[in-house]
């Protein structure tokens, strides 16, 4: 009866951690680009080798990147879009337009703009999205709405 026990025993702990390595890990990094589509991310900051851009309101700044290439975005008190590219790991925006409304003195949004043309490539670590420039010029940061 000990040895049945022992062996039922072993067999549950062997099925929970194979369990438990089929789960993913929130720390991996991916290039995935189904884990940025159609969902709502806010800028948080931009940090580069000599400026460091921390947004007070993230949701003044945000992006959605549909499944269609498009591009829907917030500029501070503006609305605009245009399209993207997205494959492993790359993603780059052609051309955006954005609506001409006068924002307030401490916007961020031609900052916000002027970088999000400059992308070459993403990931998600920890559940954050990272858009690099080019040439190792800066990170932009983002978080999921919510």
């Amino acid at each position: 009866m000990m040895r049945i026990l022992s062996m039922a025993l072993l067999g549950m702990m062997i099925v929970g951690c194979a369990a438990t390595s089929a789960l993913p890990d929130e720390n991996t990094r991916s290039t995935d680009p189904q884990s940025v589509l159609n969902k709502t991310w806010q800028w948080v900051s931009t940090i580069t080798p000599v400026e460091k851009i921390a947004v007070a309101n993230p949701e003044r700044y945000t992006i959605i990147l549909t499944d269609e290439g498009k591009l829907q975005a917030r500029f501070d008190c503006n609305r605009g879009g245009g399209e993207f590219k997205i494959s492993p790991g790359k993603l780059s925006f052609g051309p955006l337009i954005s609506t001409r409304m006068a924002c307030p003195e401490d916007s961020l949004d031609g900052f916000f703009m002027r970088d999000l043309q400059r992308v070459v490539s993403f990931f998600v670590e920890n559940g954050m999205l990272y858009l690099e420039l080019p040439y190792d010029s800066g990170t932009m940061k983002f978080r999921p709405e919510g």
